[in-house]
């Protein structure tokens, strides 16, 4: 006997059938687009495990997901162009990366922000001292960038005293402090506790405040090798805007006088490109010490060469501090800000904290500590497991969307 269908029951059967069909394809998608997440981040601290739902468009579709930076880029300052190093080593083989401000002045951005930001998938904000008490600047914490889920990374918040210090707004903290309160802000991961206390106590963020190193602690630097001959003295000053008269550098040539005598060379390192080269480059002509070799370059590995292949390091510019320790180079503080001073005390060196003007540089160089090879490799196990962390996040976030 024959089994007769209804044509309409039957019309309904296929497209139940053919929607088992399409979601078994897309369960197999999903599983797979999560096995590549997987595999593409591997090795994830702390047993963490990417459990999102459904894969992204982008996924599906064959492409990389686009995450968005969002950071103070191309100006040529020296720690935040490693930055984007970072970025490019940690995120670049997952994600396809893009800098979302192209302008470099106001309004920094050529479209409007909210078309920029519907071309990525995420954004992450990052590093440094970005977070501002006094201002929030249209390039890092920005409202329009809430549209996609949000990842803040390596930041720190500058507190300052003294008689030029800014002052804190309260308009400008409660904007800050709408931003982190919003569900797509994800992850928020900054470079020391006192950072961490001041959101926590100003800003009051739902979710969990990371610490980890300065995240250029985890960049893979060129290779250095000390040249022969005289030990290197490396001295990094910096351009300082608004500055009633220039710095006196005078206790850096009696430093520079010391070394010398000692049968060193001294070099001065100008530790930026582009426009923020230039004007340290101006700058390094207030540092008058016959014989002093300097170094000047548009490439960001020459620069950290030149650090590398120091002896020790005299420094006014936080990251040239960073780069020379993460070379087991014993750098010398020459600005203590709290940047500074917490990642000195971090890595067991509070004893190298100094000033540019202080009469006490002579003594720091000759009483120098080394660089412990068993402190260097937590942080930079530390700097890299964060990394680490933030990419699984984000392939998590743009997955599960």
């Amino acid at each position: 006997m024959r089994n007769v269908v209804a044509p309409a029951v039957a019309s309904d059967a296929k497209k139940a059938s053919k929607a088992a069909r399409d979601a078994a394809t897309s369960a197999d998608l999903a599983e797979s687009a999560l096995a590549e997440v997987r595999r593409l981040v591997g090795g994830l601290p702390g047993g963490v495990t990417v459990t999102a739902a459904r894969p992204t468009t982008a996924k599906v579709s064959g492409r990389k997901p686009v995450v968005g930076l969002a950071g103070f880029f191309g100006d040529g300052n020296y720690g935040d162009e490693l930055f984007l190093e970072v970025f490019k080593q940690h995120l670049g083989p997952h994600f396809e990366l893009k800098v979302l401000a192209d302008l470099p002045s106001t309004p920094y951005f050529s479209r409007d922000v909210k078309d920029v930001v519907a071309d990525v998938d995420a954004i992450v904000i990052g590093g440094g001292d970005i977070l501002q008490p006094w201002n929030q600047d249209p390039r890092y914490f920005n409202h329009a960038f809430l549209a996609k889920p949000v990842f803040v990374v390596g930041i720190g918040v500058p507190q300052y005293t003294g008689p030029n210090a800014p002052e804190e707004k309260e308009h400008i903290v409660a904007r800050h402090r709408r931003f982190m309160a919003h569900p797509n802000v994800r992850r928020i991961g900054v470079r020391d506790d006192q950072a961490a206390l001041w959101i926590r106590d100003r800003l009051d963020p739902p979710g969990e405040i990371l610490v980890a190193p300065d995240i250029v602690s985890s960049l893979d630097l060129p290779p250095a090798t000390k040249p022969a001959g005289a030990p290197i003295l490396g001295v990094v000053t910096r351009f300082r805007p608004n500055r009633a008269k220039p710095d006196d550098y005078s206790e850096v040539v009696k430093l520079a006088q010391h070394v010398t005598e000692q049968g060193w060379r001294v070099r001065q390192i100008i530790l930026g490109t582009n426009n923020v080269g230039k004007r340290d480059l101006a700058n390094a002509e207030d540092f008058v010490f016959e014989g002093k070799e300097v170094v000047y370059s548009e490439d960001l590995d020459d620069l950290s060469r030149a650090i590398g292949e120091c002896t020790t390091l005299a420094s006014m510019k936080f990251h040239g501090t960073v780069v020379a320790t993460m070379y087991g180079v014993p750098s010398i503080v020459m600005i203590p800000t709290n940047k500074n001073i917490n990642f000195m005390h971090r890595i067991g060196l509070d004893a190298l904290v100094s000033s540019f003007d202080s009469p006490q540089l002579i003594e720091k160089f000759d009483g120098r500590p080394e660089v412990d090879p068993t402190d260097l490799a937590r942080i930079r196990r530390q700097a890299t497991e964060h990394m680490r962390g933030l990419a699984n996040a984000i392939a998590e976030a743009v997955v599960a969307r």
